[in-house]
């Protein structure tokens, strides 16, 4: 990529604004289309080099502080968003030549005066000048595992023990978990076309797709994503969405399904997908606390053509009984907020924000989210308690405490399509890199 000041500027407002919108690369395109940045190939650049510095930026931030004591959370968004990418291509960048990376540390500095003016910084030119010329290698197996892996010291620890419980082979899911993911999944719309009529009109332009592996309406798309296929997602045909999401909703018994209740609902991909395969004969009634999620939301229901089989609430899903009632839905979906665990592969800055006092807090709204589906289900009902995690602790742990506090629940079996839980054989667990998914744990609760 040829540095000028103007994409210099981007990278570092991207880097910035990625701390605050997730996922990352939705950051990274409201940066590049802000900019009308629309050639393909500089927005692949910008994107890539983004990606890696929040696939780095934990390691980033240990290094700088090391090197230069620099505290990064000391210092604004837009002073880290330029410390972050200074950082990363001085230690770790391996694209760039060196007349490329001299140039983003001239634009650096000139980024540091325009954002500084008026004495709004706590970042020295001096301080940056030092980043440019520092070294750093790896003195202790704490840090080459941060190297070797690019995760902090408390997430290994954290999959160590999880991974020794559910026995799979830590060291291949972190080494795969380093790959790039080199298709995009999709959702076919089944109320808007047949997947084999997409599947057909896609191959027949040129592109290369494949058929899912575990779900039915999956498409898996290899390269670039050209106008056909955005103009499909623009017009609800087609809805990013990974296969182990689109198999928690196939895994539900809805035959006989009337009100359903979704309690973390945003950003949508279950519930349209819920209301696609039980319209018009089902209420689903869908929760988020979150605004910017809601919008989110309810954008993707207009899309896909079911926004009037479905009811947004913008509340706490905690308080559902007393708005929806006790004891009166038919099926009950739990995706509560966890770690991200399963999906450090695609969103790079999870492998950096483990925190036990913080996944303390996330395991007891996780333990309410599923106390309130209890309260909601009725007798007959059934609930789904799905995450993507790998910590038994959001999982099994979770399950194992509501079936021993609720006589009347039971577990129903499931096997099928991935691997049994070896802590609680009756719920099953996807792994990235036995199954090539986002991790996911599945768990199917029945009311007595």
């Amino acid at each position: 990529m040829y540095v000028n000041r103007r994409r210099a500027f981007i990278v570092f407002e991207a880097v910035a604004l990625g701390e605050r919108i997730k996922p990352v690369q939705e950051a990274v395109r409201r940066v590049l289309y802000r900019h009308r940045i629309r050639d393909e190939k500089l927005f692949k650049s910008i994107t890539g080099l983004v990606y890696s510095i929040f696939r780095n930026y934990g390691l980033v931030d240990y290094v700088v502080r090391e090197t230069i004591g620099i505290d990064l959370g000391r210092l604004s968004p837009w002073e880290r968003g330029v410390v972050r990418t200074i950082g990363y291509i001085r230690f770790f960048d391996k694209l760039l030549s060196i007349r490329e990376k001299k140039r983003f540390y001239k634009y650096a500095l000139m980024y540091l005066e325009k954002k500084g003016a008026g004495g709004r910084t706590r970042l020295r030119s001096d301080q940056l000048y030092l980043l440019t010329s520092a070294s750093w290698s790896p003195r202790n197996r704490f840090e080459e595992i941060m190297i070797r892996y690019r995760i902090s010291i408390e997430l290994y620890m954290a999959l160590d023990k999880a991974f020794r419980e559910l026995e799979e082979d830590l060291g291949d899911f972190l080494e795969y978990s380093l790959k790039p993911w080199r298709h995009h999944v999709f959702r076919v719309n089944s109320l808007k076309a047949s997947l084999e009529a997409i599947y057909n009109h896609l191959r027949d332009l040129g592109y290369r797709v494949e058929r899912g592996r575990y779900s039915r309406q999956a498409l898996r798309i290899y390269g670039s994503l050209g106008r056909e296929v955005v103009r499909f997602i623009e017009t609800g045909v087609l809805i990013p969405q990974d296969e182990s999401s689109m198999v928690a909703i196939e895994l539900l018994p809805l035959e006989d399904t009337v009100e359903i209740a979704d309690l973390c609902a945003a950003p949508g991909g279950k519930t349209t997908y819920l209301a696609e395969k039980t319209r018009p004969k089902t209420r689903i009634h869908a929760f988020d606390v979150n605004r910017d999620r809601v919008k989110r939301l309810r954008t993707l229901l207009e899309r896909t053509g079911v926004s009037k089989a479905v009811r947004v609430y913008h509340r706490d899903a905690r308080e559902a009984p007393e708005i929806l009632g006790g004891n009166s839905m038919d099926m009950v979906v739990v995706d509560p907020p966890c770690s991200s665990t399963g999906a450090i592969a695609r969103n790079p800055d999870v492998r950096w924000r483990y925190n036990e006092e913080e996944i303390k807090e996330i395991t007891r709204l996780q333990q309410q989210l599923l106390e309130t589906a209890y309260k909601l289900a009725r007798p007959g009902g059934y609930i789904l308690y799905t995450t993507c995690s790998l910590l038994p602790w959001e999982g099994e742990y979770i399950v194992k405490k509501i079936i021993e506090k609720h006589g009347d629940l039971e577990i129903v079996k499931l096997s099928k399509p991935f691997k049994q839980s070896p802590i609680l054989p009756q719920t099953i667990r996807s792994y990235p890199h036995i199954h090539h998914v986002i991790g996911f744990y599945y768990a199917l609760l029945r009311k007595r």
